[in-house]
């Protein structure tokens, strides 16, 4: 601001003729200015005593805990509710807190209700210290995701925060939730799936029933039992053989409670699934997987899918978060995610695993091989001599197919690759060269090999995770090597069924935003349609697809949802599910006396406010800027 007042009273004596009134026209200039700066900068810590009467704010919590019922029958909401109402009538302005923050009058808290997903306060108590509050009251149930936060939003923003004491945030009556339910994301026709569920929540019963379905036909009944009290308890499970296909699964408890909204979980389990993009299989623990998970998900728009192996026959998702999350997968299963696959990445091949590679990836056309001894690199296809020691820094990309890609990276600085195999000659083509220090020659680092049709890559030296670990131009070079090889591998494949538009999750979580995967129609668009069964569409748009086909829409209501995505590559239907539940009252109960903030000292009663919620510096620069062209006009000036 100090820069643009020097600029304008520079034009204003340098550069403009030397009218009579410059100087007022100079000085209206500057007033705008200065009132933009105020505005900005929001002085005295955001608040002036020009309010009137002290400002009090209600924040009613509307996250879905709020609809649980109390020991005598009654909603949690209506009390809260109607203690706002009280306040609202004494003066009091109303905020609901639900995910999102929005004004409501005390007359109409009649017709809200809670809806939120999420019980966060801090958001809601800035947004009333920008609209003036002195006080702000919190009517809450407890559970709340941030507590601290809140406190000390209220603290820097110079607001007195209080939970109420007359409401006092009345329990809810003992109630128990299904915390999670664990089935394996792929499964092998004819051969048992095991699965477990957890419950937890306030156990007032000496046992509680849960229920297991398959496409809603009931197989499963566990009994669950414990000690009186708050806790989790866990029971595993095992149902029949299923036919090939996707299958719905639900858990639920059989219990009638103060909060029916968390009884039930959902999952998908595909049996002798056909939709896997790229598969990626570490076969011993390391950090090469977790950095080359995500580049392969964002350069090739193709579903990612990766597992650790953890047993003789046992496969563990390595992304707890996404797809394919919840439990092992045994070595049937996986063999056929890799005979469905249309790139395998093997990560960690050795002389133990060699032959359960060589197997498992026998038919894979796409396949990556980062070896870590002769055994390994064979798997790939290169003959190669024992590991050589030593730190093996990476020097050039030779002529290749990926060569273009790689143009203008570059390698000097580049943390150093160790555990190098040194290869044979005429073994394929090498992508690239590394140099050991000391040494005057190179040896092959990535080989790349394409014999009818079938392309593999081997890398024989480890470590590349080291450049993804640092920031800048490390990163860069490794997203940029690995996604020209996933890029080359894929070239001239027919799409996998995975690379077809579907949502990213068949279950997807209640008030988040639905993920889609379109590797069909990357870099394109695509007309989305989404109606539930039977119904009118509740979404009917043209997207633009990004180039790594990733996209989302906004949440749906719980309930089943069919849709139909037409793009250039092709037409698919199919369905997915949001779900009923919400962890809300899973969430452990917050002090309410920890919610509290001191009232503004000095304020005398008075109601402070920030400069910004005023209309008086607004008007002011509007009045002042039209003073001056007004001023110039009658000047002369243009």
């Amino acid at each position: 601001m100090a820069l643009a007042a020097g600029f304008a009273t520079w034009v204003y004596l340098r550069w403009e003729l030397a009218v009579r009134s410059r100087p007022l026209l100079l000085a209206a200039r500057l007033a705008a200015l200065a009132s933009l700066a105020a505005i900005l900068w929001n002085p005295e810590g955001g608040r002036w005593a020009g309010g009137g009467a002290a400002t009090r704010f209600v924040i009613l919590d509307a996250s879905l805990s709020m609809t649980a019922r109390t020991p005598d029958g009654v909603a949690v909401w209506d009390g809260a509710a109607a203690r706002a109402q009280a306040l609202a009538a004494e003066g009091a302005r109303v905020l609901l807190a639900g995910g999102g923050v929005r004004a409501v009058a005390g007359d109409s808290l009649g017709m809200a209700a809670p809806a939120g997903v999420e019980s966060l306060l801090a958001p809601a108590v800035a947004v009333a210290a920008e609209a003036g509050a002195h006080e702000i009251v919190v009517l809450t149930d407890g559970r709340l995701q941030d507590p601290v936060a809140a406190v000390s939003a209220a603290r820097r923003l110079g607001v007195g925060l209080a939970a109420d004491t007359v409401w006092g945030g009345r329990a809810a009556a003992a109630q128990l939730g299904l915390a999670r339910l664990a089935v394996p994301a792929a499964a092998e026709g004819g051969v048992p799936v095991a699965g477990r569920v957890e419950v937890q929540g306030d156990w007032g019963a000496d046992s509680v029933a849960v229920s297991v379905s398959v496409d809603g036909a009931a197989r499963r009944v566990l009994w669950l039992s414990g000690e009186a009290g708050p806790g989790m308890r866990s029971a595993d499970f095992s149902l029949g053989g299923m036919s090939p296909g996707e299958r719905r699964l639900s858990a639920r408890i059989e219990h009638e409670d103060a909060f029916p909204a968390d009884d039930e979980r959902l999952a998908t389990v595909r049996i002798d699934p056909e939709e896997t993009g790229i598969l990626l299989v570490a076969w011993s623990p390391g950090w090469e997987p977790r950095f080359l998970l995500p580049v392969l998900k964002q350069v090739t728009g193709l579903p990612v899918r990766g597992f650790l192996r953890t047993g003789a026959d046992r496969y563990h998702a390595m992304d707890p978060s996404g797809e394919g999350a919840g439990g092992a997968v045994g070595g049937s299963a996986m063999r056929s995610l890799v005979q469905q696959a249309g790139l395998v990445v093997a990560v960690g091949v050795d002389e133990s695993n060699r032959a359960i590679v060589e197997a498992a990836a026998g038919r894979a056309r796409r396949l990556v091989v980062f070896a870590r001894d002769v055994a390994g690199a064979a798997a790939g296809g290169v003959v190669a001599r024992g590991p050589v020691a030593g730190e093996w820094y990476v020097e050039e990309a030779p002529p290749s197919p990926v060569a273009g890609d790689l143009a203008g990276v570059s390698w000097q600085g580049l943390p150093p690759l160790a555990g190098l195999l040194p290869a044979e000659e005429g073994r394929g083509r090498v992508a690239l060269a590394a140099r050991r220090t000391g040494d005057d020659g190179t040896q092959p680092v990535l080989v790349l090999r394409e014999t009818e049709g079938r392309r593999v890559a081997t890398a024989l030296a480890g470590g590349f995770w080291r450049w993804a670990f640092r920031d800048g131009r490390p990163r860069e070079a490794y997203r940029r090597l690995w996604a020209a090889v996933g890029g080359w591998a894929v070239a001239g494949a027919p799409p996998p069924p995975g690379s077809r538009v579907r949502p990213a999750q068949d279950v997807v979580p209640r008030g988040a935003p639905v993920r889609w995967r379109a590797g069909s129609a990357a870099g394109g668009e695509m007309a989305l349609t989404v109606s539930a069964p039977g119904g009118p569409p509740v979404l009917d748009t043209a997207l633009a697809v990004s180039g790594s086909g990733a996209l989302s829409t906004p949440a749906f209501p719980p309930g089943e949802y069919e849709y139909r995505a037409v793009s250039a590559a092709d037409t698919t239907r199919g369905r997915f599910e949001v779900e009923q539940f919400t962890g809300e009252m899973l969430r452990p109960v917050v002090d309410l006396a920890m919610l509290s903030a001191p009232s503004p000292a000095g304020a005398g009663g008075r109601g402070a406010r920030p400069l910004r919620t005023s209309p008086v510096p607004y008007f002011l620069v509007l009045a002042v800027l039209c003073a001056e062209w007004i001023g110039r006009r009658r000047a002369g000036l243009r």
